[in-house]
């Protein structure tokens, strides 16, 4: 991949979380571009779980799952 250690993902991905259940923050701020493919995976995809964890919060979560 791209020399990204599991530690480094890890982080990635709890710093993505965090961007993910502020309410005012979006994807596009993620701070890796192409060249750190895994570290960029990982913030995103955290920014993902941390949207999910704000939808709960804020009662707005679908009310079905395609």
């Amino acid at each position: 991949m791209d020399g990204s250690t599991k530690n480094e993902e890890a982080e990635a991905m709890r710093l993505g979380s965090e961007a993910g259940k502020a309410e005012k923050r979006f994807a596009g701020e993620c701070p890796y571009d192409y060249t750190k493919f895994g570290l960029r995976f990982a913030w995103l995809d955290g920014f993902s779980k941390g949207r999910v964890e704000l939808e709960k919060v804020m009662g707005t979560e679908p009310a079905t799952q395609v």
